[in-house]
């Protein structure tokens, strides 16, 4: 087999998610049938049973799917194209007669691994899914998609609703929002005039908010609860949860929160316009105005700042978002959410420690045990069979529980009693006797990997990571696995209820502490044929992931892991 057919079987769950973004960029008149626009919003109608639907900005017509009613590509703001560019969302603008919102709107301008670009930046849009019953005040379940914030989309089908829908008598509600540059950029000739969020670079964060403000609008006409509204996401989407808990502009907009792997990262505008300032010069040698990096920026200090953002306005997402690096899957190396006084507090996640966010709600917060395996698996630093690479990519797993769960929770509640609840997700990861329920050598080289828990809260069956990395869920870890997913979604849907993840037919889920020696949080996993919940006793702080790695290895491993450890967020500034 080539290498290009290789790849492309490699990242065929890319390529389906492509070819949606293909048919987004040149919808059919009849998908996208927008009736003339409208002088004047309407009031929202009362939730009927029935696929169509008056909202604040025009009727949509839905179509039923299985179990549920679904709507999809129904615009939340105004397409932020042109000066709209680099600006805060907007209304979406009213529109007259019915819009047909049977198939999903455009996903983010973005640059795939093998597809090259993809979507639009005419992206804000959301789908709905809520059981086919008369129902009203459901809870409303708003989940942001993944792709560390420069890649991926809601259509991807891990992501649908039904399953939450039908079996947690919910409203489910995925969002597309601007990615990479698009969505965070941050340049005094770009972002220096206009309102403060304007002004904030984080267009990506507002987007979100803008759906949020959507939804408190408009979801008593699906049945839904704007009073009752849980946001969650895994990895990207679990970042911009995070980013959404600390933010000002949201306050108000929701009331639970669920944080699936995240990392509790905040960039300064300091960052954020050297890296504009890096991707400015590459635009300039590309286009052949100056030769290097020396004559670009002497270029770019006799240019008015006027001058600089007519340039950036005049080069299309793609030619920007080619311009930029990158790393794992094609995801952009570009630093998103930044702490600009406004949308982000000057604090980033210390205002966390204050006992002082914009939104003290109650919080699930976990990962999955062996995070990293995933990109260590395809990075192939190092033999996938060897010691050295459980050790390495085993650190690294620590680590991102140190900085995206323990660090954050303990904060959380050092000075409130903000109920959060931790979990770590292990289904896949070898047990005390090296048993895995993954099939062949999974177990070893993945185990309880990065978004291995997607399917088990959102119940959709396996993920897109399967064409990825082979097929994971079998015939014989199907017992196991069916049970932990419904312990899972009931989990959820009593958290997204209450506030509070139990029940009394459940294995108890107590709150994070900061007292040493009580118990933090849950494990979730499953043998073959049954649930396997155990609880976690001890909180990771990089210290000790450091203490641990001193004191377990010697030279030259030790510095070798320490050396591959280094460039990892958290562990470089210990």
């Amino acid at each position: 087999m080539s290498l290009i057919m290789k790849l492309a079987f490699i990242f065929s769950p890319f390529i389906r998610l492509g070819n949606s973004m293909k048919r987004a960029i040149s919808p059919s008149i009849k998908h996208y049938f927008a009736p003339k626009p409208s002088d004047h919003t309407y009031a929202v109608s009362h939730w009927k049973n029935e696929a169509i639907v008056q909202t604040k900005y025009g009727q949509v017509s839905g179509y039923s799917d299985k179990g549920s009613w679904c709507w999809k590509g129904i615009p939340y703001a105004t397409p932020p194209v042109g000066k709209l560019r680099w600006k805060a969302p907007i209304d979406p603008v009213p529109w007259r007669g019915t819009r047909r919102t049977r198939k999903f709107g455009n996903a983010a301008a973005q640059v795939m691994l093998i597809l090259g670009p993809l979507g639009s930046e005419d992206c804000l849009y959301l789908n709905i899914w809520r059981p086919r019953t008369t129902e009203t005040e459901l809870p409303v379940y708003l989940y942001i998609h993944g792709g560390g914030n420069s890649i991926g989309s809601a259509a991807t089908s891990s992501y649908f609703g039904n399953a939450v829908a039908e079996k947690s008598n919910m409203l489910y509600v995925s969002v597309n929002y601007r990615l990479g540059a698009m969505g965070w950029f941050f340049h005094p000739a770009v972002t220096g005039t206009g309102s403060p969020e304007d002004q904030s670079g984080n267009y990506g964060t507002l987007d979100l908010v803008k759906s949020l403000e959507w939804i408190k609008d408009n979801i008593t006409a699906f049945g839904g609860d704007p009073n009752n509204v849980t946001i969650a996401g895994e990895s990207g989407g679990a970042f911009n949860v995070l980013s959404l808990l600390v933010s000002p502009s949201a306050q108000g907009l929701f009331h639970r929160a669920v944080v699936e792997s995240g990392i509790a990262s905040v960039w300064t505008t300091e960052d954020a316009i050297t890296q504009s300032e890096g991707l400015l010069v590459a635009l300039l040698i590309k286009d052949g105005k100056v030769a290097n990096e020396g004559e670009a920026h002497k270029y770019i200090s006799a240019m008015q700042n006027d001058e600089i953002n007519e340039y950036l306005l005049s080069k299309s997402a793609f030619t920007i978002t080619k311009g930029i690096p990158t790393m794992d899957f094609g995801m952009a190396q570009w630093r998103t959410i930044f702490a600009d006084g406004a949308v982000i507090p000057k604090d980033g996640y210390d205002v966390f420690s204050s006992g002082e966010w914009a939104n003290k709600v109650p919080v699930i917060i976990g990962c999955t045990k062996d995070e990293m395996k995933l990109f260590g698996h395809f990075r192939k630093d190092v033999s996938l069979s060897t010691r050295e690479y459980n050790l390495i990519w085993g650190y690294h797993s620590l680590l991102w529980r140190a900085n995206g769960v323990d660090n954050p929770a303990s904060k959380m509640t050092a000075k409130t009693d903000t109920p959060v609840y931790v979990y770590r997700f292990d289904w896949g990861s070898p047990d005390e006797n090296g048993i895995s329920v993954l099939p062949g050598d999974k177990g070893q080289e993945l185990g309880a990997h990065h978004g291995a828990d997607i399917p088990f809260f959102l119940g959709m069956g396996e993920s897109d990571f399967a064409i990825l990395i082979g097929k994971t869920h079998t015939k014989d870890n199907q017992l196991g696995r069916e049970k932990l997913t419904g312990l899972c979604m009931n989990y959820l849907a009593n958290f997204a209820r209450t506030g509070n993840p139990n029940d009394d037919g459940s294995p108890q889920w107590p709150q994070w502490t900061n007292t040493e020696g009580k118990e933090k949080g849950l494990v979730l996993d499953a043998d073959f044929i049954d649930l396997k919940i155990s609880y976690l006793n001890e909180r990771i702080t990089v210290q000790n992931i450091t203490d641990r790695i001193n004191s377990e290895l010697d030279e030259p491993l030790r510095g070798k892991v320490l050396a591959m450890l280094d460039n990892f967020i958290g562990f470089k500034d210990r």
